[in-house]
This record gives structure tokens, sequence and C-alpha cells, in this order.
């Protein structure tokens, strides 16, 4: 008999923004497609990058590096969408919002052992967009704060 003790597992997707390594619960995601054409919106969010047409769906497009004050991500051969069902809190409304990522490396476990409280201070984004921090193979990964990134309040404010 093995007296094991099993860990509580859960799925990521890994991706990167320049050449910081980022991750978000697969739970979050709708799906991952590559980079569409994107038609700017007038008087938007500067990190609103503008809509897509997604099977007939216009989606907003997120740039997280301007959200994180940290320029904007150059579109490049390996550029991807990832699409995120979030919660209006307005009108209790399910929608899809895709954030734009440079490259989307892989979907991983991770045990809830290896999941670790956000740093107080030291990250090169603001604490208040990571959730927790994961380890995994020797790495020390963000895990991002869906809810603080793709606030839709703030997101919709004109700066």
């Amino acid at each position: 008999m093995n007296n094991e003790i099993l860990a509580d597992v859960s799925q990521y997707l890994l991706f990167t923004l320049d050449e910081e390594k980022f991750a978000l619960k697969t739970d979050d995601i709708q799906e991952i497609v590559d980079l569409i054409n994107i038609t700017k919106i007038p008087n938007s969010n500067k990190c609103v990058k503008g809509i897509t047409n997604i099977r007939g769906e216009l989606i907003p497009v997120i740039d997280p590096k301007i959200r994180f004050n940290k320029g904007e991500i150059k579109v490049q051969k390996r550029t991807s969408l990832i699409l995120i069902n979030v919660i209006d809190n307005i009108d209790k409304k399910k929608i899809a919002i895709a954030i734009m990522v440079d490259c989307v490396l892989e979907v991983c476990e991770i045990k809830d052992i290896d999941i670790l409280p956000p740093p107080v201070f030291g990250t090169i984004i603001e604490e208040k967009y990571i959730r927790n921090i994961l380890r995994y193979d020797d790495e020390f990964i963000s895990l991002l704060n869906i809810k603080m990134l793709l606030d839709i309040k703030e997101l919709s404010a004109i700066e």
C-alpha cells in the first residue's frame, strides 16, 4: 500500500511578455487564437488595442504590457490572443476579452504546494496584478490576477 499523499493539482497556461514568463489558470481561458486583424477604437483606454472579430463576435483586445506600464507588445510571428471570459460587474453578463501575448509556451500542472503567496515588493509589475507565484521547473512564474488585469470599469475609463 502506498502511503504517499496525492496533492491537488491545477492546470496553468504559461506565456511570455518580453522575456518574462507569466501564467493564467486554464479555468479562466476560453481559447487561444493566432493574432488576427485588430481595429482601433477612437477615444479608448490606451491599453485597449482595439477590437477583433472572432467567429462573428466582436472581442476587445488588451495589451497587458501597456496595462503594466511596460511599453507595448511588438507584434511578431508567435504573437497570440488569449480569450478570457469575465463577468461584467454592472450587467452581470459574461463577456470575452482577449489579451495579447508574445508567445504561448505550454499548459502545465502545478501542485497546490507549489502555489506561493505574491511578493510584497520587488516585482516588475504592480503587485495588484499578481495573484500568486508558481514554482515550476526550478522557476518562479507570476500568476496574473485576471480580475484586476481585466477590470471592466478601469478598462472603460479614458485616460
